[in-house]
């Protein structure tokens, strides 16, 4: 019967369904540390409206496992397309580049919900984009931003199709898969299986100096956090 369970490309409409799907996954103590005890459904809300622009994009696909019987959306992996490097006399400068991005990430604390730890996020936030730059070094690339399933269809393989996805036409385009996760994160075994190898780690040590001991205590949450990067190659296509 998994046949039936197809895989296809998300719809603007499925907006609402996809952001519930994140916010039911995103329950782990870190992620508590840095959002409090958000509720689902207002999480949920809250992003509906930004991910329906971002499947509107066309560097970006939003890949869906529905059910047969109802077409609910029960699976989502979203990625973010290798787009080519524009060769052009106008090319940032590293200062350039450095005061553009310090400029979105003010633009993004801004964003942020009062209630939530900004400076852990964007502390988190720059670190994995440094790891990610240190690991690619400016290297094409699909990147898996994010996987989730409904805890009702947990365990039928639906996360592994939905990385698997990619991997055809990566080999086809000859550029790399990358993602990162959590050090904690059972999914490792996982990326592994499918071929990723480690590359990197980012460690946020000594998360007393953004929390106090007892949010550590309350979310079950270890005094610092670890994220790792993987990447897959690409087989090489007759």
């Amino acid at each position: 019967m998994c046949c039936e369970w197809l895989l296809s490309k998300a719809k603007p409409s499925d907006s609402a369904a996809i952001a519930s799907l994140f916010a039911l996954s995103w329950t782990s103590p870190f992620t508590r540390l840095q959002f409090g005890n958000v509720d689902a459904q207002a999480l949920s809300t809250t992003m509906a409206p930004f991910i329906e622009q971002q499947i509107k994009q066309q560097n970006r696909q939003f890949v869906v496992i529905r059910q047969p019987a109802t077409d609910e959306v029960v699976a989502v992996a979203q990625w973010t397309l290798p787009v080519a490097k524009a060769l052009s006399e106008d090319e940032e400068t590293p200062e350039e580049n450095n005061e553009r991005q310090q400029f979105e990430d003010e633009a993004y604390r801004k964003k942020l919900p009062d209630s939530s730890n900004k400076d852990l996020i964007l502390e988190f936030t720059v670190g994995l984009r440094e790891l990610k730059q240190q690991v690619l070094q400016g290297r094409q690339h699909f990147l898996l931003e994010n996987v989730a399933t409904h805890p009702d269809f947990r365990g039928r393989g639906f996360a592994r199709r939905l990385v698997e996805w990619v991997f055809p036409q990566a080999d086809v385009l000859n550029v790399l898969v990358y993602l990162d996760t959590a050090s904690d994160n059972p999914a490792m075994r996982l990326y592994q299986k499918l071929g990723f190898e480690e590359k990197g780690r980012h460690t946020i040590q000594d998360l007393s100096k953004f929390v106090t001991s007892q949010e550590l205590e309350v979310h079950g949450a270890s005094n610092d956090h670890t994220h790792v990067a993987f990447i897959r190659y690409p087989n090489c296509v007759s």
